[in-house]
C-alpha cells in the first residue's frame, strides 16, 4: 500500500495525473488492486466541497484524481488531492 500527495492551485474542477505513481509500482512487479482518492485540503484554511473520484484506463496506464470543488468565490490558495494505491 502506498499513498501519494499532490498539491495544485485551487479551481472548480480539478484533475490531477498520477499515472507515473502508478504506472512505477506495475514497472516494479506490483499488481493493482485497488485505488482510493483521497480527501482534499486547502491552504487557506477553507473546506473545499464536493465528489473526489479516481479517472483510470483498465490498464492503469492513465490514473488520475477528479475533484469538483464548487469551492465558494475567493476560496483561492492550493488544494492538496491523495490516491492511496493498494497493491500485491
Amino acid at each position: 500500500m502506498e499513498c501519494f500527495s499532490k498539491t495544485v492551485a485551487t479551481d472548480t474542477n480539478i484533475l490531477v495525473d498520477f499515472s507515473s505513481e502508478v504506472n512505477q509500482i506495475i514497472k516494479n512487479g506490483g499488481k493493482i488492486i485497488s485505488t482510493i482518492p483521497g480527501a482534499t485540503t486547502n491552504s487557506n484554511n477553507a473546506l473545499v466541497y464536493g465528489k473526489v473520484a479516481i479517472q483510470a484506463l483498465p490498464d492503469w496506464s492513465e490514473v488520475y484524481v477528479r475533484c469538483n470543488s464548487n469551492y465558494y468565490s475567493g476560496l483561492g490558495g492550493t488544494t492538496t488531492l491523495n490516491l492511496l494505491v493498494i497493491y500485491v
